[in-house]
């Protein structure tokens, strides 16, 4: 595996314990299988038509309208052609130069097959007893120049991820919790609304991961209900799209939520990308959101030519 936390040289996994290094799937183990017990990780799945991503938000929409459901992710794939003299080390550190603020990794599992990304979104990190953790949601394309305004929809979305975080934060008994106030952040071809939360905590990290993971940033809300909505109506298996990764040792804890993420067979390539559901989403916006989105790793692919 190789990384780069924001604001490091890249680094590779061998510098570290194995047990240092975090890989989950979206459903937290290590590696899902399917009914035969062959994994379900190393195979790309299928691009998601349009039609089918219509059918999804529909169901989504109508269970809505019956249940006490706010929101719901729905994810997407996109298939690519691997571009021609693509080399996968090579695109790591082209994601490491057009991304600084961004968690980008490279990894390779047995199982899991290959694996990139450049995410964002901080799931826990930390030195010693004092963490953060970040509610990231709500999306629109990068500004050009003009002022972001964000719409009621948006709104919503980011607060229901920022009072699930504020739930488990003092549930789970941490103190000295601090709020940021919620600030619009670029990432990509996409701005989000953001807001930090750090707090001080003495337990055990897996503990705080276990009740942190999944985020309604990437399930819904709330949580359970929307994680048994995406597991009946999305078509293809999620694999390591919003799970998390990254090293916890004795002295620091970085742990990121996989998104803007792509997974390598031998010809093609598939890009994973979702977004946030709501009774006031637009089918239209929401499809084109999923385009933007992949622009973070497809604008550079296109540059390996």
């Amino acid at each position: 595996m190789l990384f780069r936390i924001p604001g490091r040289s890249p680094e590779l996994s061998t510098a570290y314990l194995p047990e240092e290094i975090i890989i989950t799937s979206w459903e937290k183990s290590h590696l899902p299988v399917n009914e035969t017990g062959s994994s379900k990780l190393g195979i790309l799945p299928e691009e998601t038509p349009r039609q089918a991503y219509e059918e999804a938000f529909e169901v989504y929409q109508r269970t809505f309208e019956k249940t006490k459901l706010n929101k719901a992710i729905l994810s997407a794939v996109i298939r690519q052609k691997k571009p021609k003299g693509f080399e996968p080390v090579n695109f790591f550190f082209k994601l490491c130069e057009h991304y600084p603020n961004a968690f980008t990794y490279l990894l390779f599992h047995p199982e899991a097959g290959l694996w990139c990304g450049a995410t964002p979104e901080i799931l826990i990190s930390g030195e010693s007893a004092t963490f953060q953790t970040v509610s990231l949601a709500g999306t629109q394309p990068k500004s050009q120049g003009s002022e972001y305004n964000w719409k009621d929809k948006e709104i919503e979305e980011q607060e229901l991820v920022s009072k699930h975080i504020r739930h488990i934060l003092q549930e789970a008994q941490t103190s000295n919790i601090l709020e940021s106030p919620t600030e619009t952040v670029e990432a990509g071809e996409v701005a989000h609304l953001k807001t930090v939360f750090s707090f001080s905590y003495t337990d055990s990290v897996d503990i705080l991961l276990d009740r942190l993971h999944p985020t309604p940033a990437i399930a819904g809300f709330p949580v359970k209900d929307s994680v048994e909505l995406i597991q009946r109506t999305e078509t293809h298996h999620r694999g390591l799209y919003t799970g998390y990764l990254g090293i916890k040792t004795k002295l620091e804890t970085r742990i990121y939520v996989n998104l803007r993420c792509m997974q390598m067979g031998t010809e093609d390539i598939a890009l994973y990308v979702g977004g946030g559901i709501t009774a006031k989403s637009d089918l239209n916006a929401e499809w084109t959101e999923t385009r933007l989105k992949a622009k973070t790793l497809l604008n550079l692919l296109k540059t390996t030519d």
